[in-house]
């Protein structure tokens, strides 16, 4: 399983072009069946607009069973909980 360090593929984590980063990323992993663990250090602020732009787009096109399939998390435990938050939010609005 390949480790994806967050701060190594975007500049920042506040804008959509650098969301569109990790979505690509994200999509590479689920379509060439490879799934990956995503690293998010502890420091690393994430915008609702970078999030919606991977993360939520990535729901929004392949669905929740296949983001659980294809990325793992690690990190800190704030940073693991924030995402689990969004995912869980996004998931309960938008039922994917």
């Amino acid at each position: 399983m390949k480790t994806l360090v967050l701060k190594n593929i975007v500049k920042n984590s506040s804008s959509n072009e650098q969301g569109m980063i990790l979505f690509d990323s994200l999509q590479d992993a689920y379509l060439s069946k490879h799934p990956l663990i995503l690293y998010v250090d502890s420091d690393l602020s994430m915008s609702s607009s970078f999030l919606n732009t991977s993360i939520g787009q990535f729901l929004d096109k392949y669905g929740l069973d296949s983001f659980k399939q294809t990325v793992k998390f690690k990190g800190s435990k704030n940073q693991f909980l924030r995402l689990l938050d969004y995912v869980n939010k996004y998931s309960s609005l938008y039922q994917v």
